[in-house]
């Protein structure tokens, strides 16, 4: 038995001076840059062909970079929480960020979002580098308001008038976007908030890599999502800003050449989530105006007992009171019996244990996925169905496979090969490995990323 331990002992012991060997051989990876592409659908990059489109640095990465054929997104499929879980490696349900609205039963908010860097309950990858003493710049990264880094271009708006870009400045580090539009002669034309170009955030990304020489940067590029909303996944304007974004990785890769930082870089391309293609829109909240959970004082809704916070093709179901189990019961007698009908725009509804173990809202009583084809409306009032605005839609379950996100890595560290079983919350985990960074809290693991020989 002593002799079969100390065998033991010694294999363990040899296994880890290989791996301990091969990572010293490997090429070191000092400084990480995340682009995320909102909405790019894992097609894009797997059958480019097969779509018609012109992308080749995309081409280029998948020769010789590592990518998955579709990594796992959150619950739920939307921007702000995987987003977060991006920058955290942890689920929605632990770093707080659990939809892209906040929650606002009353509508005292005037429609906010969860902006606030201040809001996210774990710690986030620009953190843990500023205790490493390390650098890092976030270019309308979602939930990066009052975020602490070298350089900071939150993602925000209000009236999605010429004021955002004025408010976006006082919220940016000073000076940051005048210098930028000095440099660039169109940017102030195509930065607008809300609905801005992504050519105006990768001239901030260029200009941070090549004047700030962050060792981390996080950029977020919204305007594929944009276009697949209105027209749909690979329509013609879609197609068209995917290959806008494509120039964009191009840029990218140049200015860290140029900044001389490129060979000790690594290049994160992902997505948020997948997309898929609607035609409808339900609007749940009337069920819950049937059955007098929400009182009106004349046009504003003045109580609740219970509330929908939607968001894309999923909707959280609130108990104002947990110990209220008249509504509770009145809950259960209206949304499961839906699951199993045919056109009630409902596909599935969660129950609180099965919330929380997707990772979901600890808080919310269910949650609601539509059905395919369709999309979920706020409110209260109005048609509970009718034709939606939008023709593509995502929020839907993160196990479908049309929800599936993109990602690639690439960079003169990184070995060509394909990525398996990720998922977003292995992002964080992974550049923390890379970067020295302690992520104590993360629910992900590091992938398995070959890295080159020296």
């Amino acid at each position: 038995m002593h002799r079969l331990r100390a065998i033991f002992l010694a294999a363990l012991f040899l296994c880890a001076a290989a791996v301990s060997e091969a990572a010293d051989r490997a090429q070191p990876v000092r400084r990480v840059i995340i682009v995320s592409i909102d909405g790019l659908m894992p097609a894009t990059y797997v059958a480019p062909d097969v779509h018609g489109l012109a992308i080749p640095t995309l081409r280029e990465i998948v020769k010789n970079g590592a990518w998955s054929d579709g990594a796992r997104s959150v619950f739920p499929t939307v921007t702000y929480p995987a987003h977060a879980s991006i920058a955290t490696g942890v689920n929605p349900g632990v770093h707080g960020i659990v939809s892209n609205g906040a929650f606002d039963p009353l509508g005292k908010n005037q429609q906010g979002w969860r902006w606030y860097a201040e809001d996210i309950r774990a710690p986030t990858l620009w953190d843990a580098a500023r205790l490493r003493g390390l650098t890092a710049a976030l270019i309308w990264w979602p939930t990066t308001v009052g975020a602490r880094a070298a350089a900071v271009v939150p993602e925000y708006w209000r009236a999605g008038s010429e004021d955002d870009v004025k408010l976006v400045r006082a919220l940016a580090t000073p000076g940051l976007l005048d210098a930028v539009a000095a440099r660039f002669p169109a940017f102030n034309e195509n930065f607008t908030p809300p609905a801005l170009q992504d050519e105006a955030l990768t001239d901030i990304a260029v200009h941070a890599i090549e004047t700030v020489k962050p060792n981390l940067l996080m950029l977020h590029l919204p305007r594929v999502d944009h276009e697949e909303h209105e027209g749909g996944p690979f329509s013609d304007k879609a197609k068209a800003a995917i290959e806008v974004v494509d120039r964009q990785l191009a840029r990218i890769i140049a200015a860290a050449k140029d900044a001389g930082t490129w060979s000790e870089t690594a290049l994160v391309v992902l997505s948020d989530h997948g997309f898929a293609r609607i035609s409808r829109r339900v609007r749940p909240g009337t069920l819950l105006l049937d059955k007098n959970l929400v009182t009106y004082d004349q046009s504003r809704m003045s109580d609740w007992k219970a509330s929908i916070l939607a968001t894309a093709a999923f909707a959280y179901v609130y108990v104002k009171d947990p110990a209220d189990a008249a509504t509770r019961k009145t809950l259960l007698e209206i949304f499961p019996p839906l699951q199993h009908k045919p056109d009630s725009g409902i596909r599935r509804v969660y129950r609180q244990e099965e919330i929380r173990a997707k990772g979901g809202d600890p808080a919310a009583f269910l949650a609601l996925e539509a059905a395919e084809g369709y999309e979920m409306a706020g409110g209260y009032r109005g048609a509970h169905f009718a034709p939606s605005f939008q023709a593509g839609t995502h929020g839907y379950d993160p196990e479908r496979p049309e929800m599936l996100a993109s990602l690639l890595i690439y960079g003169p560290a990184i070995a060509p090969g394909k990525i398996k079983q990720a998922r977003l919350i292995d992002v964080a985990p992974t550049v923390a490995r890379w970067l020295d960074l302690k992520l104590e809290r993360a629910e992900g693991k590091a992938l398995a990323i070959t890295l080159r020989p020296r």
